[in-house]
């Protein structure tokens, strides 16, 4: 019997003025069970997806990205499954694209995030709060003009904590507003803000759990396997996964050109031609990495 079931486990919803329905209760289940299995995943990757569909499914988001800290990197983040629109969009709001200007205002939300030490909120709001009644900002926004208009997206819901020397972030974003009509029914994504804050210590011990496992049976890409650099090894890891240089700058803050210089440098000391050589290598070597 899930807790769901439980008459008293729907009073208790009421009791916090949560008036959610019985299918919306089962989704927040089915996404706190997914949270809490990360070791049940031998992949890690395979367990941020499952994290990621249930919290779609929950509140109803168009794209929902998972970000944790791996392999060196501040925070890594797997939205290669996306449209390029969104994919761009997403990386964005997390820092992710060299090519793009520094947008005065997204990041003034992002210091009014620091100021407030806030952990759940909603980056895009925090974005049109910055730039509301500044003209300039609609012309001369990078973010606005380049990346928001042209993907769509309209609002987003946001978990932030930095861990260690890393950041975890969960975005949850949307291709509409929601409006004041879609908030006479009770819905998850009209109360994502309490839920989100509900579901946060559970993702705090599970991305616990999930880095120290990690750590733990990691073997690192060491010049006594192939030869590689620190840096190498991270580059080639990123080209298993079928990244382009452009999102592996991204990724490790470098230009484009370095990592040109690091994939040549790592196809002679692999001995092969392709990207897909790259990860075929990678796997017969490190069959239990993530």
């Amino acid at each position: 019997m899930f807790a769901s079931d439980d008459p008293s486990y729907t009073r208790s919803w009421r009791a916090m003025g949560l008036a959610l329905r019985q299918v919306d209760i089962d989704r927040f289940d089915r996404a706190l069970t997914t949270i809490l299995s990360p070791l049940a995943f031998q992949q890690c990757d395979d367990w941020r997806s499952a994290v990621e569909t249930s919290v779609a499914e929950l509140f109803d988001g168009d794209h929902v990205v998972f970000g944790i800290p791996r392999a060196g990197e501040r925070m890594h983040i797997h939205a290669f499954n996306l449209e390029a629109q969104p994919r761009r969009a997403i990386q964005t709001m997390f820092g992710r694209l060299p090519d793009l200007p520094p947008d005065p205002w997204l990041m003034e939300a992002e210091r009014e995030r620091e100021r407030g030490r806030l952990e759940v909120w909603s980056r895009l709001r925090a974005f049109f709060t910055a730039a509301a009644g500044k003209p300039e900002a609609r012309r001369r926004s990078p973010f606005l003009g380049e990346i928001l208009w042209p993907s769509g997206m309209r609002d987003s819901e946001n978990i932030d904590w930095s861990v260690g020397g890393g950041h975890v972030s969960l975005c949850i974003s949307y291709t509409d507003v929601l409006t004041s009509a879609q908030c006479r029914r009770s819905s998850p994504r009209s109360m994502a803000d309490t839920l989100l804050r509900l579901l946060l210590p559970a993702l705090k011990v599970a991305v616990s759990m999930r880095l120290t496992r990690d750590q733990e049976t990691a073997e690192p890409l060491t010049l006594g396997a192939f030869g590689l650099t620190a840096r190498e090894a991270q580059v080639a890891r990123l080209l298993a996964q079928r990244a382009t240089n452009r999102e592996i700058a991204g990724q490790l803050d470098v230009s484009p050109h370095t990592v040109r210089h690091h994939v040549e440098n790592i196809f002679a000391k692999l001995g092969v031609r392709s990207r897909r050589l790259v990860a075929s290598q990678l796997e017969r070597r490190e069959p239990d990495r993530e």
